[in-house]
């Protein structure tokens, strides 16, 4: 394959830098997909205090009811506000510079895969271990997101805890030995759906860092279409 072919092949739209140096064109915009996602999250948890149990009762993950769109609804479930809190800083945090990197589609495309694939391997747990406890919340597409991150820009730094300094990397494999060493244990985490969501963001990160890899032996530019 030439370089011109591999160009038409895989090189994806120049993403064009906003002009607008407002807070919506430098903020907003290019990350509309995380904000997005928050504000559906907030919505839903709303919805929540208003009927919590016909919320969890029609769309939390549950595995004695499993119905299709559960695998979708849940991830947008919070189970009370320092849940939604929590995971919605992880969010901002991981998310606005992954958006950025890979563009809307793609990363909408990741947090949703790692989400439902996360709730998939919560139901096959639930199913291994008899457990009937039903799920919620968005952990798996942001461990998918953080997983990602690790591995297209694992030199970054983070604050663990808020105050400890250590490399992305480091952090990604602190929070997996946790979830690993407890996977078992009744503590009302969902584990099983940390580790598949993080799977998934693993493969995601190795398949676009592989095709980065790739543009550069041909000698062509890689970007990615963020429309």
């Amino acid at each position: 394959m030439t370089s011109d072919q591999y160009n038409n092949q895989y090189r994806y739209r120049q993403a064009v830098p906003p002009t607008d140096d407002s807070v919506y064109g430098r903020v907003i915009r290019p990350n509309f997909i995380v904000f997005g996602i928050i504000a559906a999250c907030t919505i839903v948890f709303v919805l929540e205090l208003m009927d919590w149990n016909t919320m969890l009762s029609l769309f939390a993950m549950r595995p004695d009811y499993l119905m299709p769109w559960m695998f979708v609804t849940s991830i947008f479930m919070h189970g009370d506000f320092s849940h939604l809190f929590f995971n919605m800083f992880m969010l901002f945090m991981f998310g606005m510079t992954l958006e950025r990197m890979i563009g809307h589609k793609l990363f909408l495309s990741l947090f949703l895969t790692a989400g439902i694939v996360g709730n998939l391997g919560y139901v096959i747990y639930c199913l291994a271990t008899g457990s009937v406890i039903p799920a919620i919340g968005a952990s798996g597409a942001i461990y998918g997101i953080f997983a990602c991150l690790v591995i297209l820009a694992p030199d970054i730094k983070v604050y663990l805890f808020f105050f400890l300094p250590m490399k992305i990397v480091h952090a990604f494999l602190l929070y997996a030995a946790i979830d690993i060493l407890f996977l078992s244990t009744n503590d009302s985490v969902a584990h099983a759906a940390h580790l598949a969501g993080a799977a998934v963001g693993l493969a995601f990160g190795w398949y676009i860092k592989k095709k980065i890899a790739e543009a550069q032996a041909y000698k062509v530019s890689y970007s990615f279409n963020s429309r």
